[in-house]
């Protein structure tokens, strides 16, 4: 992988159910669920992930 950027960036997201925050990558190919609730955060969609049950806090480079 060197010499090779990533085509997406790391997210600080926010559980909307138990306000955990988790740090993403914003196009997860796999379903993300929250560490303390359980909660679904992001499902993928076939690019960017879709947020379900979360919110962004901000966005990491």
């Amino acid at each position: 992988m060197r010499g090779e950027k990533l085509t997406g960036n790391f997210v600080r997201v926010s559980c909307r159910d138990c306000g955990n925050e988790q740090i993403i990558f914003e196009r997860a190919c796999t379903k993300i669920s929250c560490n303390i609730c359980g909660a679904t955060l992001v499902q993928p969609a076939g690019g960017k992930a879709k947020l379900v049950s979360a919110a962004i806090v901000e966005s990491l480079e």
